[in-house]
C-alpha cells in the first residue's frame, strides 16, 4: 500500500515537472515580443520576501533598483514590515511617491529619481493615484471568466485566451493585469496548471506558483514577462 502511494505521488510529480517543461518551452517560444516593447516600467518585485521598487526598460533590459525599504519598516508589534505597498511615478516632477511602514504607521514618502534617500511626508495608508496598468484601453476592455480571458470592444465580446482544465478561482486559470499604454499588448497572469492539484503540488515543492505573461494583441501570441506586483508603464 505504502509503495503504491509513493508510486502515485512520484507519477504525479513527474506529470507536474513535464507540464512545467512544456510551459517553459511555450513561454519562451515567442520571446521576440518583449524585444519590441517601448517605454519604461516601474514595478515592485519581491527580493528576499520584501516588495522592492525597480525600474526597467519595457524590454526588461537595464533593470535598476530604485529603492529598498528593507530594515526600515519597524511596525507597532516589535517586528518589521519592509514592503512598499503602493507607489506612483510622477513623470512631470520625476518623483516617485510610495507607501511604506515608518515607526509603526503606514506613511507616504517621496523619492526624486536618481536620489538614494527618500523624504518622509506624512502618515498615510494608501495612494489616491497610482497609474498602474489597467484592464481597459479606450473602448477595449478585458475580463476573466471561468479561467479564460475575454475582450470586449463596441459591445462585441470574444475569447482571447482559453483555459482548458478544471477551473478553480484560487488555483487555476488566467487573469488579466492590464494593457500597455498604447493598447497593443496585454499583461496577464497564469496559474500554469490544468488542475488545482498541480498548482498545490508545485507550491509544495517550489514555494511559488504562476507566472506573468504578455500578449501581442495583433497576433495573440504570448511570452513570459517579468515577475512583478504593481506595474506602471510609461511611454514618452
Amino acid at each position: 500500500m505504502k509503495k503504491t502511494v509513493i508510486g502515485i505521488l512520484l507519477l504525479l510529480f513527474l506529470i507536474v515537472i513535464s507540464f512545467n517543461v512544456f510551459q517553459y518551452w511555450k513561454s519562451n517560444s515567442h520571446s521576440e515580443i518583449v524585444s519590441g516593447l517601448k517605454g519604461s516600467i516601474y514595478y515592485t518585485e519581491r527580493v528576499d520576501g520584501v516588495l522592492t521598487l525597480f525600474k526597467s526598460d519595457a524590454t526588461l533590459q537595464n533593470k535598476i533598483l530604485l529603492y529598498s525599504h528593507k530594515g526600515k519598516g519597524k511596525d507597532s508589534y516589535g517586528g518589521h514590515n519592509d514592503n512598499i505597498i503602493d507607489f506612483n511615478y510622477d513623470k512631470t516632477s520625476q518623483t516617485i511617491y510610495f507607501i511604506a511602514m515608518n515607526k509603526g504607521s503606514w506613511s507616504l514618502f517621496s523619492l526624486k529619481e536618481g536620489d538614494v534617500q527618500p523624504i518622509l511626508l506624512r502618515e498615510e495608508d494608501m495612494l489616491t493615484k497610482t497609474d498602474y496598468i489597467q484592464n481597459q484601453f479606450d473602448h477595449l476592455s478585458v475580463s476573466s471568466r471561468q479561467g479564460s480571458i475575454y475582450s470586449k470592444e463596441n459591445k462585441k465580446e470574444k475569447i482571447i485566451k482559453k483555459f482548458y482544465g478544471i477551473y478553480d478561482g484560487k488555483f487555476t486559470g488566467y487573469g488579466p493585469i492590464g494593457f500597455s499604454p498604447d493598447g497593443k499588448y496585454l499583461v496577464y497572469y497564469s496559474m500554469e496548471h490544468l488542475t488545482p492539484f498541480g498548482t498545490l503540488l508545485e507550491g509544495i515543492f517550489k514555494n511559488k506558483v504562476g507566472n506573468m505573461y504578455i500578449m501581442d494583441l495583433s497576433t495573440m501570441k504570448s511570452t513570459k514577462y517579468l515577475d512583478a506586483s504593481q506595474i506602471q508603464w510609461i511611454i514618452d
